[in-house]
Formats: structure tokens, C-alpha cells, sequence
């Protein structure tokens, strides 16, 4: 990636800025990702009693993680019954 390809930006979790360098075209998303970031680690400090913004982080960071591994487990089970729908057709056919 080239620096001229390349965007700085600040984003702020936690009442803390934080600056990162990324694609051009990726920065909004970024933004994005990094302010639904923000609300889960918010939400949690507000909702958890006594937890260090360091925990916050951690649990926002597993809650997201584990959002991830069910939604790619949703495609891959998507994927393999449209394979088999497929094959079912093909067969009738």
C-alpha cells in the first residue's frame, strides 16, 4: 500500500484517542466499526459493576469475536445447503 493510498484517523473508545492508518476506501468503515465498538464497551461499563475499561475492552473484543464465528458458521451451513439444492436439481434435471 502506498502512503499516498493510505488515510490517518482518530478514533476514540473508551474516552481515550487512539490513531490508526488505513486504506483510503477502508477509513469509513473503520470509523464505523470502531464506534460500535465504543457503544459495546460503554454499555458494558454501564451495565457491569466495578469493571476497568481494560475489561470492558476484552469482553466487547469476545462478544464480537463470537458474532463473527456464528455468523460464519450461518454461511458456511447456507452454502452447503445450496450445494445440495443444486445437486438435487441437477439430478432432476
Amino acid at each position: 500500500m502506498l502512503a499516498e493510498d493510505t488515510k490517518g484517523i482518530v478514533i476514540k473508545i473508551m474516552g481515550k484517542q487512539h490513531q490508526f492508518s488505513c486504506a483510503n476506501e477502508d477509513a469509513e468503515h473503520l470509523k464505523q466499526a470502531a464506534d460500535k465498538l465504543a457503544v459495546m464497551c460503554e454499555d458494558i461499563k454501564k451495565n457491569t459493576a466495578a469493571v476497568s475499561s481494560e475489561r470492558a475492552l476484552l469482553v466487547a473484543s469476545i462478544n464480537l469475536s463470537y458474532s463473527l464465528l456464528m455468523a460464519n458458521e450461518k454461511i458456511a451451513g447456507d452454502h452447503h445447503r445450496q450445494n445440495a439444492l443444486i445437486a438435487k436439481l441437477k439430478r432432476a434435471l
